[in-house]
């Protein structure tokens, strides 16, 4: 196993990706609102943080929240002053998204998160006749994504919304993402609690799991 790994704090889900997130390649964190996608990539943060990494965080949905961030830090006793290596970027329209990527050199940072990829556009392009449009743009952007995370070695996570369509769970803009994502993980409640599915190419593994104030935990 990698040691450079980030530990995503899933016991199960690490050892699905082989001991942490993978650098190089894009993953998914996908579900439907409070199923915990913004927990797991803040713990994912603190775990990156921890190992010293410089991380970009870009924010298209005005969840960051530094607080819970210094909580989950001081849950496992890690130094505070570690949260200067992390670079927020509040992004408020499709424009910021696609230049983001070319004016904040992303070679510097060792994670790239950006939260919620698709928001943005299917907000900008919600008339019908606009579809066509918002499609090429966001796999543009996709596809200099995915040149940024393979040039550069660097992991890359995006997190999307799972909403439900005529009582089927349908991921946004799922069928331009999924070209571009080597590890999806999809986040969902159930009458057990919460689920996690871990789908690569290889394979496809579904766990339990339950929220708490450290974040996400296996349900033993």
């Amino acid at each position: 196993v990698n040691k450079d790994m980030i530990k995503t704090g899933l016991k199960e889900l690490d050892k699905f990706l082989g001991g942490g997130i993978n650098e190089g390649l894009i993953t998914s964190i996908s579900g439907q609102s409070a199923t915990g996608k913004t927990q797991l990539i803040f713990q994912i943060c603190v775990n990156a943080l921890h190992n010293g990494k410089e991380i970009l965080f870009q924010d298209t949905i005005g969840e960051f929240r530094p607080e819970r961030l210094v909580e989950m830090m001081q849950l496992q006793k890690i130094n505070l002053s570690l949260l200067d290596k992390i670079k927020v970027n509040r992004i408020t329209n499709t424009a910021q998204q696609i230049d983001c990527l070319s004016k904040t050199s992303p070679e510097r940072y060792s994670l790239i998160i950006v939260d919620s990829v698709t928001d943005l556009f299917s907000f900008e392009y919600s008339k019908k006749e606009q579809s066509l449009e918002k499609y090429i743009s966001f796999m543009k952007y996709m596809h200099n994504l995915s040149s940024i995370a393979i040039d550069g070695k660097i992991p890359i996570i995006v997190t999307n919304i799972v909403r439900t369509v005529n009582k089927h769970e349908k991921e946004n803009l799922e069928e331009s993402i999924s070209m571009y994502i080597h590890t999806k993980i999809k986040l969902s409640k159930n009458n057990n609690g919460y689920s996690c599915q871990a789908i690569s190419p290889f394979a496809n593994k579904q766990f339990q799991y339950t929220i708490t104030s450290k974040g996400l935990t296996d349900q033993s």
